[in-house]
């Protein structure tokens, strides 16, 4: 049920739907230009072992514009942080964020670590220098388009190149997406990513906050680039609890183009790490 929640810089759209097992909570942060409509493929198969809990970014979706323009990586980060709160969840949580969203995730837990216990990105940029993922897609040789999706020639980079997109329930999601966030506030929201790892990068905020990590990278990704996986890769490939994997056959919407298969390595991802954590505990108690 989808609902919008007053926040500190604004008011955020949300989408609760309560699962079997109503303990385990997973979020889902969109990308820039994205929205919690990109998640409707994925659902289905979260929503047995989850309550699922989908948000639009202050900017974008059905939420509002960020007060004065107010558009941070901390702020947009607090601003989920503060929805979750009103709709009185306080389990820990697993949070999935897929490209920018993966650092909104990442941010959360640098805000408020003690209430998170996973983090799952989904072609997640790792330094400043893909931040701008446009700036390195095939979508820079493009003429007269703007940064977002908001042309069927463009959004087609969203998906890997032998993606079907009519095989989607709405194969413009994409395109009326990106014509919600007007082009203003646009450059606010690109600018967010480039800034935040400009200040510290991906792999040394995943080790400062020691949470669990999976992150997941589409083979076919057009817009972070083959280039940009390699430098996530590198950059974050030695950080402590974090797990790296591949999606073959799909691009930046991974979870759109394979959602049972992003849906279970998340799922195998939560009970590993759970069982493992359980283990170290009890050998430790013995001990």
């Amino acid at each position: 049920m989808e609902k919008i929640l007053s926040t500190s810089e604004g008011s955020v759209n949300t989408n609760l739907i309560r699962g079997i097992n109503t303990k385990s909570i997973i979020v889902l942060v969109p990308g820039i230009g994205g929205s919690l409509e990109y998640f409707n493929s994925i659902i289905p198969y979260l929503k047995d072992k989850y309550t699922v809990v989908a948000l639009d970014l202050l900017g974008q979706g059905k939420s509002t514009k960020a007060k004065n323009d107010h558009y941070t990586v901390d702020a947009e980060a607090w601003n989920m942080l503060e929805a979750i709160a009103r709709l009185k969840i306080t389990d820990k949580l697993v949070i999935f964020g897929y490209g920018f969203g993966g650092l909104v995730a990442v941010n959360m837990a640098e805000l408020r670590g003690f209430t998170i216990s996973k983090l799952i990105l989904l072609n997640t940029p790792a330094n400043d220098k893909y931040a701008d993922m446009d700036a390195h897609s095939s979508v820079a040789s493009i003429p007269l388009l703007g940064k977002l999706a908001k042309s069927p020639v463009k959004s087609a980079l969203y998906f890997d190149k032998d993606f079907d997109r009519s095989s989607l329930d709405n194969p413009k999601v994409v395109d009326e997406a990106a014509n919600l966030v007007d082009h203003k506030t646009a450059k606010f929201l690109q600018k967010m990513p480039m800034d935040y790892l400009e200040e510290k990068a991906l792999n040394k905020r995943l080790r400062a906050i020691g949470i669990p990590t999976l992150a997941m990278f589409g083979e076919g990704d057009q817009i972070l680039t083959e280039n940009g996986i390699k430098d996530a890769k590198a950059s974050i490939g030695r950080v402590p609890d974090l797990q790296i994997e591949d999606i073959k056959g799909a691009g930046h919407l991974a979870m759109m183009e394979k959602p049972q298969e992003i849906a279970q390595k998340i799922i195998t991802f939560d009970e590993t790490t759970t069982k493992k954590k359980e283990e170290e505990e009890s050998k430790n108690d013995a001990d």
